[in-house]
């Protein structure tokens, strides 16, 4: 099968790509050939959802990008580029499916001025997913392997399994690393260039950089290896193979050691090269790759977030061939009956257009029509929710609000008990009785010998000294010796 080069696209150059080599070109070179580049991380959004695997196509994109705005945060009042592949997962019938966002105001930020001047950018693809074209060359094994690519402004971890890409983690670029550790980003690459992740290699005075290089390290890689352990069950990994540093095509030496801190033992670290030429870097070569291998059709599900479409030629389009068509017609009905033919074919062509596109339509319609009812009942569900929270949290607030009243009687209440217990027991009487009602008043049944008569009535003014508004009794009386009284106590 014949292939065609593309034209990549970096910054302000342009290069010929044929797959193995670059060669600098124009601009205009993108009239004749397929262009793309590349979109950094940090502008691309993320999502993983699962669905049924009994979804066609058609019906999982609308889903995806359903999901994407509701669980991925995208903005309803914002453009974006979609672009997803899927896992099937053959033991729970059902699809993974990685969607990739970003939105039009990023693109154009970065690639707005370029657009206008080629006309079109053919390929925008997420800059992680480059590593996919590694796995083309020829007598390339498959493992399940870790690409790290470390640079001054950006920096992630990219995991494949048997030549999938499955999951990728951000991690610190050399520049945030750098103002963690608190040193100068030039000094902190050329450090780390030099003596990677070996300490042996620094000096005394260089120590206590390496303590802070290793735990940054240490923490960047704890996150990837939490990312590896979530795609265990899924995928069915037991750990990492192989690592591919990419690092301005340098080791990183004893980067191993920090894996097999957590868990990960015996895995074998590489540097990540270009193949063909030393003097172009590793992940131009992998982008430039992955490109050509997209705009050949060489490579299974491709991503792509390019809005900029590349226009076919006018006799190409579907407008072209009308207005060609009818020319024709127009001609043919001057000059033979065969124009009212020729008129027809026109009409159902079109004809035909419109009833695929109401199908889409339909078929979407439906799907937002499900939507729409289902946020409606959950609408009315929350609402009701809502208001049995708020009936609650009026009863508790009313309870909150009389805690204090409450616990304020209870305390009063206790206390007119001990200092009835207490006055009772400095004078030596006894009661048969003692009967609150409320917070205000105590009646109390005292009973006394024939000889302490006199001690009742100071039991009563005691009460007053305590702080009590009034002791009061209808009568002492005298039954059998002993002396009865019912006093009543006021607060």
């Amino acid at each position: 099968m014949s292939t065609k080069p593309i034209v990549y696209l970096e910054k302000d150059e342009s290069w010929l790509f044929d797959g193995e080599t670059f060669t600098p070109c124009d601009l205009s070179a993108v009239d004749k050939y397929q262009a793309g580049a590349s979109m950094p991380l940090s502008s691309i959004q993320v999502g993983s959802f699962k669905f049924s695997s009994s979804l066609n196509e058609t019906e999982r994109e609308i889903q995806t990008e359903i999901k994407m705005h509701e669980e991925g945060g995208l903005n309803s009042k914002i453009e974006y580029e979609i672009s997803s592949f899927a896992h099937t997962l053959e033991s729970e019938n059902s699809t993974i499916v990685e969607a990739f966002a970003c939105s039009h105001d990023d693109i154009h930020e970065q690639y707005g001025e370029l657009a206008r001047k080629t006309r079109a950018i053919d390929w925008l693809i997420p800059s992680f997913i480059s590593y996919a074209s590694y796995y083309t060359r020829e007598g390339t094994e498959t493992k399940t392997d870790l690409f790290y690519y470390l640079d001054e402004d950006q920096s992630y971890a990219v995991l494949f399994h048997e030549g999938k890409y499955i999951a990728h983690r951000r991690t610190l670029s050399l520049e945030q690393i750098a103002k963690e550790i608190g040193v100068d980003s030039v000094r902190c690459k050329h450090l780390l260039s030099k003596n990677a992740l070996i300490e042996e290699r620094y000096s005394a005075e260089e120590s206590l950089f390496f303590d802070q290089l290793q735990l940054s390290f240490s923490k960047q890689i704890e996150k990837i290896v939490h990312t590896i352990n979530h795609k265990r069950g899924l995928f069915g990994i037991e750990g990492i193979d192989r690592i591919f540093v990419d690092f301005d095509a340098k080791p990183l030496d004893g980067i191993d050691t920090v894996f097999s801190a957590y868990g990960m033992d015996g895995i074998e670290v590489n540097t990540f090269l270009n193949p063909k030429e030393e003097n172009v870097a590793a992940k131009k070569f992998s982008t430039a790759r992955y490109i050509y291998l997209c705009a050949n059709d060489l490579l299974e599900n491709p991503l792509n977030l390019s809005p900029y479409e590349r226009l076919a030629p006018w006799y190409q389009r579907h407008s072209g061939r009308l207005v060609f068509v009818s020319a024709v017609a127009i001609l043919l009905a001057m000059i033979h009956p065969a124009y009212f033919y020729v008129n027809s074919m026109i009409l159902d062509e079109r004809i035909q257009v419109l009833e695929k596109n109401v199908l889409v339509m339909d078929e979407k319609t439906k799907l937002l029509s499900a939507k729409l009812n289902r946020l409606k009942t959950e609408v009315q569900h929350n609402r009701e929710t809502v208001g049995t929270i708020r009936t609650k949290n009026k009863v508790y607030q009313v309870t909150l609000d009389t805690l204090p009243v409450l616990m304020n009687a209870r305390y009063v209440r206790q206390k007119m008990m001990y200092d009835a217990v207490e006055i009772l027991k400095d004078y030596k009487l006894s009661a048969l009785s003692l009967d609150q009602n409320g917070t205000h008043s105590m009646n109390i049944h005292v009973i006394a010998d024939y000889r302490k008569r006199a001690t009742i009535a100071k039991f009563m003014k005691k009460w007053m000294q305590t702080g009590y508004k009034e002791a009061r009794t209808d009568e002492i009386y005298l039954d059998e010796s002993i002396y009865e009284s019912k006093i009543e106590v006021l607060r």
